[in-house]
């Protein structure tokens, strides 16, 4: 098995382009660490363009998930790179066809995929911080859930899912008015065939009634998109805060979810029902709907958020 282990000192060429690796933050001094995040079916390293002086990720596939499947995502991404949040559809897979020479030197990195590095808070690191936690204002709140409705609408209007939307899937801008999602590879899109590993979803924004196919369907991001917006809009509140677990990445636990008559829940509806009814009426559609398509579309949020803060 071909493994792949570069240290600072390597120069990558991939086209006319030379690209270093990035030094691991907690090993500035040691030469042959370099940063990188593995996941659970690939490794992530941090790469500068030595032209650009840009930051790009090389998502190298782990062997069992190292297949044309990913080339197949890349190419069907492709024609959303313009899509609101879909920043990291700009990507290249790294082929035979097209890479034979780097490949033959680096086997490891078939099917590799070359993107943009992305800078920036996740909602969850929003959530666990509580000095950027006290600075978040109720005018956050609607920018910033009115902006992932868009873009969660976007995506559904497109038949497409993200099917893993949860806290740390979503990157905020500095201002918190834009997001973009992360961990884009197993998206739903119509006419892609179903990955090895399609998602079930992330604890605390599950719903607990599933089928066969999880949350990898066209309407699969419904009930974890209410969950995460609702975060976004009563994260303001002290008192929600103060009554939300430390440490937590989500508003409920997953064996929370749907639960009648918790203290928390019954504190987030009050503050959705201040700010609107309507947003209140959306979040218990999404709470007590027995299944995913159950739950209220995304044109509705988004259309009760817009007409709700005009």
């Amino acid at each position: 098995m071909s493994i792949f282990q570069p240290t600072q000192e390597m120069l990558l060429p991939i086209g006319r382009a030379y690209y270093r690796f990035l030094p691991h933050p907690y090993f500035l001094d040691d030469r042959q660490e370099v940063f990188v995040l593995e996941g659970g079916e690939a490794f992530v390293y941090k790469i500068q363009h030595m032209g650009e002086k840009r930051d790009y990720a090389l998502k190298v596939m782990k062997s069992g998930f190292r297949d044309r499947y990913t080339l197949q995502v890349t190419q069907t991404l492709a024609q959303y790179m313009h899509a609101p949040g879909l920043f990291l559809a700009r990507r290249t897979c790294l082929t035979q066809e097209e890479y034979p020479e780097l490949l033959r030197r680096f086997p490891a990195l078939e099917y590799a995929v070359l993107m943009p590095w992305i800078d920036g808070r996740t909602w969850a690191g929003l959530l666990l911080d509580p000095a950027a936690s006290v600075r978040y204002t109720p005018s956050h709140a609607r920018q910033l859930a009115a902006a992932t409705a868009h873009v969660l609408w976007s995506l559904e209007d497109r038949a497409m899912a993200h099917t893993d939307i949860a806290g740390g899937n979503v990157i905020l801008s500095p201002d918190l008015r834009q997001i973009q999602l992360i961990d884009i590879d197993t998206m739903y899109i119509k006419g892609l065939k179903m990955p090895k590993k399609h998602s079930r979803g992330s604890p605390g924004y599950q719903h607990p009634n599933q089928d066969a196919r999880g949350q990898w369907r066209a309407d699969g991001d419904r009930f974890a998109g209410a969950m995460l917006l609702t975060e976004m809009l009563t994260w303001w509140n002290p008192v929600v805060r103060a009554e939300t677990p430390e440490g937590a990445e989500s508003l409920f636990t997953q064996q929370e979810l749907q639960q009648p008559d918790l203290p928390r829940w019954r504190r987030i509806r009050r503050t959705l029902e201040q700010m609107n009814p309507a947003l209140r009426e959306l979040f218990d559609q999404a709470w007590y709907a027995q299944r995913i398509e159950d739950c209220p579309d995304f044109s509705a949020w988004s259309m009760s958020l817009v007409t709700s803060f005009i």
